[in-house]
């Protein structure tokens, strides 16, 4: 049987190039990497391109749905009230366990049901966009911040991380 191979691995010559440009959005994200190069700093640099790219899909999806909307369910869901002196959003006071169940629940069960979206992809799209702004506001990343890798890699190249 054949050996699999090892995703993980840098190859000399990978690269990565990321290079958009719409209107008066501009991003450019690229890296080099060398065999000996830490898959690490690959993840750190995907997750940047990513963290830069996927508010933008919310504002070409907004043209096709109303955001705002699916804002107020995830507000409704949430319980999250409008702060002045923020000017945004959030949920007053500490998060418990208890609340992120039933946000949860509501977001499983009642969401979908508000969601006024006629065609079947695009409401899957803002079935997405409900479950992404009710994780935000419960102060729930599901993807990996850029600066946790470059935190991480700063203290790795002083030897202050441990791997088990």
């Amino acid at each position: 049987m054949p050996e699999k191979e090892d995703s993980s691995q840098v190859n000399q010559g990978d690269q990565i190039k990321f290079h958009a440009k719409i209107g008066d959005w501009v991003c450019v994200k690229k890296g080099k990497f060398k065999e000996n190069t830490d898959p690490i700093e690959v993840a750190k640099l995907l997750a940047s391109t990513y963290d830069s790219f996927k508010r933008k899909v919310w504002d070409y999806v907004g043209t096709e749905i109303d955001l705002e909307e699916l804002n107020k369910i995830a507000y409704e869901i949430t319980g999250a009230e409008y702060d002045e002196d923020k000017e945004e959003y959030r949920i007053k006071g500490r998060i418990s366990n208890d609340d992120i169940t039933k946000a949860l629940q509501d977001l499983k069960n009642k969401a979908p049901r508000r969601i006024d979206v006629d065609n079947k992809e695009l409401r899957e799209i803002a079935k997405t966009y409900v479950t992404r702004k009710t994780f935000e506001l419960l102060k729930i990343r599901i993807e990996p911040d850029p600066d946790n890798f470059k935190d991480y890699i700063e203290k790795k190249r002083k030897g202050m991380v441990q791997r088990d």
